[in-house]
């Protein structure tokens, strides 16, 4: 998976070439911008978790637990999405 820093060097790059004129890496800007945007908010999600599982450790849970914690919510939120996949995929 490339790191944020390289996607962001990579759009620059993909920038000055769509500037000089070269206008057949504009889906691959697009396609950068993605990319971009989607390891921000995998990153973002990620500092939220590790957040919460300090807060729970903080109050006193242990660390185990408040990695792995599954609450009711997201157990009803997985049986509802399983329910809903069809149990042959090849059909």
């Amino acid at each position: 998976m490339a790191t944020l820093e390289r996607l962001k060097e990579q759009k620059r790059e993909l920038e000055e070439k769509l500037y000089a004129g070269d206008v057949s890496v504009e889906p691959l800007l697009v396609r950068v911008d993605r990319a971009i945007a989607a390891r921000t908010s995998k990153i973002q999600h990620s500092r939220k978790r590790l957040g919460a599982a300090k807060n729970a450790v903080d109050a006193g849970m242990s660390p185990d637990e408040a990695r792995t914690r599954k609450t009711e919510a997201d157990l009803k939120k997985m049986v509802k999405k399983r329910a809903k996949r069809p149990l042959n995929r090849f059909k």
